[in-house]
């Protein structure tokens, strides 16, 4: 039986993980488990580990890794308490593949951690363009990785371009689409009488810090809640992640957007909830990577703020703006009046929902051998 570790260290990633993990349960041969860390050990992000115990999957580690990440020395040391425990879980558990996603410590913590105890790192959404720390820190787990299972066809080429070997490359589309076609989602009057709302517009907003620009965390804040508060729309606000600055930004949405009653604040929402809940808002406004990942299939548009998502692959119904809440309204405005039909989403690319088979499917093929493992540039 080949036992694949399977790391989330967020309520994002591990919605988009469940996909994987119920695709590995139904493949003869494998089995699988997660390696809880990061937010989901926080009382004030929501102690999201319950979510994974309510929702019955497998906890093989858990690895207390967030200590004070309010200021990237925090994030820097709390990434080297996560590698110190991600190699004690691995050593602990001895699985035959680590699983990681996306550009968070988290991840490389255990990307580190893994491949040098010789266990082969599949990771998933390699090869994609970010800005920030966050692209340094993808790139850097793509180094480590020995199986890249990427979303899109331009993260292939990318991948390629860094000099991995082109059979280690998987286009596979992103599970993070997978629940959208294959779950039933919740219509818009569920989610009206869950929020208290009334059949007015809905905006759903996320906005998280930027480690290079957590100095100015604070300001940036200030123009995201203000274009809110002039817009004056029923709003569903999840809290930020836990990157360098959240603090002060929480403290500006505490502090201004509780004054308005239409504001409703979350620490988290389910993945079920939060997917009916970007189905059924008339625009989705922030930097979450959601927007461009799972909005698109779900014709809901956004109006994505700042840098943090500079360069990365998004369809037409994305609006790009600054830090500022004029932009911000303008595009609000018009992204709730303009109707979208059918958006072609560079994240589906196969559009059968089904990234999470094809992950676990290779995952139980794959040669586990010294070839695997022994990397080297491949030109």
């Amino acid at each position: 039986m080949r036992k694949i570790a399977v790391v989330t260290g967020t309520r994002a990633e591990y919605g988009i993980l469940t996909s994987v993990m119920d695709a590995i349960k139904k493949e003869k041969g494998l089995k699988a488990g997660f390696v809880v860390t990061g937010m989901h050990l926080l009382k004030e992000f929501g102690n999201t580990i319950n979510e994974i115990r309510k929702d019955r999957y497998p906890i093989w580690a858990v690895v207390p890794m967030l200590k004070n990440t309010k200021t990237p020395e925090g994030m820097a040391e709390s990434l080297g308490r996560g590698v110190q425990g991600m190699a004690k879980a691995f050593e602990k558990i001895k699985p035959d593949i680590v699983v990681v996603l996306g550009d968070r410590d988290e991840p490389l913590a255990a990307a580190a951690a893994a491949s040098h105890m010789n266990i082969p790192v599949a990771h998933i959404h390699g090869g994609e363009v970010t800005g920030s720390i966050d692209e340094s820190i993808r790139h850097a787990i793509t180094k480590f990785a020995h199986i890249h299972f990427a979303a899109t066809a331009k993260s292939v080429e990318r991948l390629k371009k860094m000099g991995e070997d082109r059979w280690r490359i998987h286009l596979v589309g992103s599970p993070g689409v997978d629940s959208i076609k294959n779950k039933k989602l919740m219509g818009r009057k569920e989610i009206e009488r869950k929020f208290g709302f009334n059949n007015e517009k809905i905006i759903l907003a996320v906005q998280h810090p930027i480690t290079t620009e957590y100095k100015v965390a604070k300001k940036n804040m200030n123009e995201v809640i203000s274009a809110l508060l002039q817009l004056n729309e029923q709003t569903v606000y999840i809290y930020s992640n836990s990157d360098a600055g959240y603090n002060k930004m929480m403290q500006q949405v505490l502090k201004r957007a509780r004054k308005n009653k239409k504001i409703k604040l979350f620490k988290n929402l389910n993945h079920i909830l939060y997917l009916s809940t970007m189905k059924n808002a008339d625009v989705m406004v922030g930097n979450s990577s959601s927007g461009l990942i799972e909005a698109p299939s779900l014709q809901t548009p956004y109006v994505l703020i700042g840098t943090r998502q500079s360069g990365r692959e998004r369809a037409k119904s994305v609006i790009q703006v600054d830090y500022k809440k004029a932009q911000i309204v303008t595009a609000a405005k018009k992204a709730m009046r303009k109707k979208l039909g059918k958006v072609k989403n560079p994240f589906d690319p196969f559009g059968d929902g089904r990234a999470g088979v094809r992950i676990a499917r290779i995952l139980k093929k794959v040669k586990i051998n010294e070839g695997l493992i022994q990397k080297r540039m491949a030109y």
